[in-house]
């Protein structure tokens, strides 16, 4: 019986996190279920990888060549394909160059094909106005993810506004919900301990807009003048920083003051973070970009135990429920918003609530291991084996 599988990749291990946070601990996964999994992945964005082949724990990883343009590259991807002759093909990401391989592997498919599975864990289309794509490269996205939703096999979504779209689109083909999910702590790992008085918000800088920040941080500022608020993330795009920090001067300056532009923030620095502060926000205006997404950093860091105050939009609500994180209503204004972290701030018998039903419900709701069985089950399912 064929047991191999190829993961196509629409980027490389860099900061993107789709492959290192979802694909490879599945991966991971289904070798320990006897499949035989491969990654090919086209590093445009991780140069220094480009012909790199190793092992990770039964996952082989093919990083292919990248020189020769897009013609080159996929037809690396292809031959990898056709040489490893694999019983699935499960494309991550409708788009770029593992949307590519889906057209091409469709269009000259037999009875002896493998079978062509597509993984979604965003709506591509709604990062084009983010992103500001020029109008062509917008579409042929747009239409990438489209044609790839409906000519797939079967299909896995990240979140349930994606199963919900997807099932719409093509409505014959199984789908599965597979929200990202979390590998147990290390016991040296960085947890939160109670104590700090900040709120920080990991932030990309699309959540929320800045006039709703501004407005939040007003009305937390006036009731927790000594509170400050540490924004930790990279913009999507390099504006938005000075966008969102002129909006903010509209708090007053007494506010503005107390709030930390951090920038990325490396795992290796939440040790000497975690200790300031007393939760976590997650704002979320209900938007397709916030509702269609499942957050990693969300999983990660009620993972650390970290109390959480979150907008209950999309698969944050998931993530949150049965209290593992204080949510606030979708339609929250900013001042409710910020009502709800005031209350976890000054209740630190509610803070360390939040901590321990976040971690026990993250482990038994979330862990790699059993999220990977249900894609070996799924797996079965599709080639009716």
């Amino acid at each position: 019986m064929n047991r191999r599988i190829c993961f196509v990749a629409p980027f490389g291990l860099g900061q993107k996190s789709t492959i290192w946070a979802r694909t490879l601990p599945l991966a991971r996964v289904l070798a320990a279920y006897g499949w035989q999994p491969t990654i090919l992945i086209p590093p445009w964005d991780t140069p220094v990888d480009a012909g790199r082949t190793w092992t990770d724990n039964g996952v082989e990883m093919i990083n292919v060549h990248t020189s020769g343009g897009l013609a080159s590259i996929l037809f690396r991807l292809l031959h990898e394909i056709d040489r490893l002759k694999p019983a699935i093909v499960h494309v991550v990401k409708p788009r770029a160059y593992a949307g590519l391989v889906q057209w091409w592997l469709w269009q000259r498919r037999t009875h002896q094909s493998p079978r062509l599975l597509l993984d979604a864990d965003d709506w591509e289309q709604a990062w084009a106005p983010v992103n500001r794509y020029s109008w062509p490269l917008a579409r042929f996205l747009a239409w990438q993810e489209e044609w790839g939703i409906r000519h797939a096999d079967g299909l896995t979504a990240a979140s349930r506004w994606l199963v919900t779209q997807i099932g719409q689109a093509n409505p014959t083909a199984p789908i599965l919900h597979l929200p990202n999910g979390i590998d147990p702590p290390a016991p040296d790992s960085v947890q939160w301990r109670p104590g700090g008085a900040d709120v920080l918000f990991f932030s990309r800088f699309v959540e929320v807009s800045p006039a709703w920040l501004a407005a939040f941080w007003r009305a937390l500022h006036a009731q927790r003048p000594r509170t400050r608020l540490l924004v930790a993330g990279a913009p999507i795009r390099p504006d938005l920083t000075d966008a969102f920090r002129s909006v903010m001067l509209s708090a007053g300056a007494d506010a503005a003051n107390n709030v930390a532009w951090l920038g990325y923030v490396k795992h290796t620095q939440l040790a000497a973070l975690y200790p300031q502060i007393g939760c976590a926000i997650f704002p979320a205006e209900p938007t397709i970009l916030q509702q269609a997404k499942c957050s990693v950093r969300l999983a990660t860091t009620l993972l650390s135990g970290v109390p959480v105050v979150a907008s209950a939009v999309g698969e944050q609500a998931a993530y949150g429920a049965e209290g593992a994180a204080q949510l606030v209503p979708a339609d929250a204004s900013p001042e409710e918003f910020a009502a709800a972290v005031i209350a976890v701030l000054a209740a630190p018998v509610a803070q360390t609530t939040l901590s321990m039903t976040a971690r026990r419900r993250l482990l038994e709701r979330y862990n790699w291991p059993a999220l990977g069985g249900r894609l070996h089950t799924f797996y079965v399912q599709v080639c009716g084996m």
